[in-house]
């Protein structure tokens, strides 16, 4: 599935989407340092503001659509006090991923924003999808259920032709389990300014207002800064991802970005509906037996492999490959369907 990523930042939603199988064609990022890290990790970075480029190419070649449009207009700093003006593409550029949308008509469209976008949003954002696509959904996931190990809560926006479930809630992991600090619960959220750390006052443990302070609580105010690897690993980044820039351009990245494995959850979901996996799930209770649910899966599973073989499977290997994955594939499928099963 081929994806247009706008305002990619870091890039993300782009792991995330790479790590569900999706191939970027381009990510689109005007910040400079941000589109260096782009470059180091591999994905077709286009420095760029969104507005400045002609899309008009790209018409019927796109599956997925990412948009992380500004959000500094909902923002807590910002007292959420919305955009000012449609034009305000430096806090908000949702008409301007509408118009890309228009002009692009991929068969997904995901967005990603603060929770207090949602209002706005659902007034402005979601009418004009409902003209362009069968289905549009509005989700609301925290990232600590999906494999971060912090609180950070997104809305997240889903148009396509097919309906989409949420993708199911993980067990949480916590500040201990990622990084050792003596917390046992996910991070607040991990934000821009984590690396400037702050005077010791146990008056402002009443509110967490980022890792940084639980870190000090944890630990009897021994107030230090995340380093930026501990953010990127909350924030699910692998050991040793390329952030380029300055410090503070790198610590903006960080708490800036989609967590990879926030972003791969929602494009499972997304896949899933897309592959048919979703429907075959959907009629599963009204089959008779484990063993045919298990067959009916594995069925679906080998009919996706075949229409988008795995990387490192040649179009002649096909055969082959299913021959040798499938007993493994039949125990994954069973044991997911017994824990699934009432």
């Amino acid at each position: 599935m081929r994806v247009l990523d706008l305002f990619a930042g870091a890039g993300g939603a782009a792991l995330g989407l790479h790590d569900a199988g999706f191939e970027h064609v381009a990510c689109v990022e005007r910040d400079a340092s941000a589109a260096a890290t782009l470059r180091a990790a591999g994905f077709p970075a286009v420095e760029a503001d969104v507005r400045d480029l002609n899309y008009a190419a790209l018409a019927g070649t796109i599956d997925v659509l990412w948009a992380s449009p500004p959000c500094q207009a909902w923002s807590s700093a910002n007292q959420h006090g919305g955009p000012k003006g449609e034009d305000d593409i430096a806090r908000n550029g949702w008409p301007w991923t509408l118009r890309i949308v228009r002009m692009v008509r991929p068969r997904w469209a995901i967005f990603e924003n603060v929770k207090n976008a949602r209002a706005y949003v659902e007034r402005a954002v979601l009418p004009e999808l409902r003209k362009l696509y069968a289905h549009v959904a509005l989700w609301v996931l925290n990232a600590a259920d999906h494999g971060a190990p912090q609180s950070r809560t997104r809305i997240f926006v889903i148009a396509g032709p097919r309906p989409v479930q949420p993708p199911a809630s993980q067990p949480r992991r916590t500040m201990r389990d990622a990084i050792a600090v003596p917390w046992d619960r996910p991070s607040p959220c991990v934000m821009t300014n984590e690396g400037k750390g702050r005077p010791t006052d146990p008056a402002w443990w009443r509110k967490l207002n980022n890792a940084s302070d639980a870190l000090a609580l944890a630990t009897d105010g021994a107030r230090r800064k995340l380093t930026l690897g501990e953010c990127a690993t909350l924030q699910t980044f692998p050991e040793g991802y390329p952030f380029a820039g300055r410090p503070e351009d790198r610590y903006r990245q960080v708490g800036n970005a989609v967590p990879p494995s926030l972003a791969a959850a929602v494009a499972r979901a997304v896949r899933a509906a897309e592959s048919g996996v979703e429907t075959v799930l959907g009629a599963l209770p009204t089959l008779a037996s484990l063993t045919e649910r298990i067959e009916r899966v594995l069925a679906a599973a080998v009919a996706l492999i075949r229409r988008q073989p795995p990387r490192g499977v040649s179009p002649d290997d096909i055969d082959g490959f299913v021959a040798r994955e499938a007993p493994r594939l039949r125990d994954l499928v069973a044991a997911f369907l017994s824990r699934r099963s009432p």
